[in-house]
């Protein structure tokens, strides 16, 4: 690769490393106004939410990223590994939380913690899969079903959490009603489409962007 050429990658990577750092900034920033309140029960109680769940793993991912450059030796530096797995699992929880909220719930973005994990971290990170880095042009076919084996268990949490409360947390999907497992098809089929999406859409990008 010619001088020019390694200056042009490694002001890319720069700029990606930044861009995964206001992410991982913008999914803490969240989580505090999520999490602060007047007790640990209470802090618990809201990390079950998907949304809750899906944002920590947003920081995770990205946090991971922006540490991997330091951490990782005998690699020239790259900024990303080669298989964007975890990233993908983040993308998908993020784009399905922003497409619930947005369509089953209420839409409504009423105070900053909800801006963010409802509308912007689903549209950043969707920006982030179609146009930073390279790993989401390898992912394996099998990809998005591991995502959605790996999102299942949350049924169980979920249905814990609503006999232990005496209430779901979203009135359309109630463990006690009869429709119950028709919704429970419903929001899987839903999170399984979008992990399909973002797979094709991840060997498009290859073909479109490759470099």
């Amino acid at each position: 690769m010619s001088a020019g050429g390694t200056k042009a990658a490694q002001l890319g990577a720069l700029v990606a490393w930044l861009w995964r750092l206001g992410l991982a900034v913008l999914a803490m920033w969240a989580l505090v106004l999520m999490l602060r309140g007047p007790s640990l029960a209470k802090a618990f109680d809201t990390l079950l939410y998907f949304t809750t769940l899906t944002t920590l793993v947003v920081f995770l991912v990205n946090a991971g990223a922006v540490i991997r450059p330091v951490m990782v030796e005998g690699q020239g530096g790259r900024f990303e590994g080669s298989l964007g797995w975890f990233r993908g699992l983040a993308t998908l929880m993020a784009v399905f939380t922003g497409v619930m909220f947005a369509t089953l719930l209420d839409g409504g973005y009423p105070d900053l913690q909800g801006k963010i994990s409802h509308l912007v971290l689903p549209i950043a990170m969707t920006v982030d899969w179609l146009v930073i880095g390279r790993n989401q042009t390898r992912l394996p076919l099998w990809v998005p079903l591991s995502w959605a084996v790996v999102l299942t268990p949350y049924f169980w949490i979920y249905a814990w959490d609503a006999r232990a409360d005496g209430q779901p947390m979203y009135a359309f999907l109630d463990p006690a009603a009869a429709d119950w497992w028709n919704w429970v098809g419903i929001v899987a089929g839903i999170a399984f489409g979008i992990g399909v999406a973002l797979w094709l859409l991840g060997r498009l990008r290859g073909k479109l962007l490759p470099g």
